[in-house]
């Protein structure tokens, strides 16, 4: 991916993007969001990495403007949060799986997270109103 597609975010981004993302949700084991306290809009299973590649494309299409921005923010800290358009992730989205370990997708200005767990499952999940925003 060309460097001037994808943007890093620094330790206050990234804070800011945390706090109204996924800190509106209670974790469960490890920081995945726990969907048993939290109800969710859709959940999908992927089976391997053709199928995510075609499932990410339809849950961009839905809920990210084609020619916005999305953060994806992985689960494991060594890996910064990055901002990228939508058709270059959608382009990449099997390079964002291999990627791992698992990893939200916030499209930028939307009211969704989407989680991405490396078992399959994808489940979409509203952003209480006045969380969400635009990093």
């Amino acid at each position: 991916m060309n460097d001037q597609q994808v943007m890093k975010l620094d330790l206050a981004e990234n804070s800011a993007l945390a706090a109204a993302t996924l800190s509106s949700f209670p974790a469960a084991t490890g920081d995945v969001i726990d969907f048993e306290s939290v109800p969710f809009e859709d959940r999908l299973w992927w089976d391997d990495g053709e199928h995510w590649t075609r499932m990410a494309a339809e849950l961009l299409s839905s809920y990210a403007q084609p020619s916005g921005r999305i953060a994806v923010i992985w689960g494991n800290y060594l890996m910064p949060t990055v901002t990228i358009p939508v058709d270059v992730a959608v382009r990449h989205a099997q390079e964002i799986l291999d990627a791992g370990p698992h990893f939200w997708i916030y499209p930028l200005g939307g009211s969704v997270l989407i989680e991405c767990l490396m078992d399959g499952q994808v489940t979409v999940v509203t952003i209480p109103p006045n969380r969400s925003h635009a990093v």
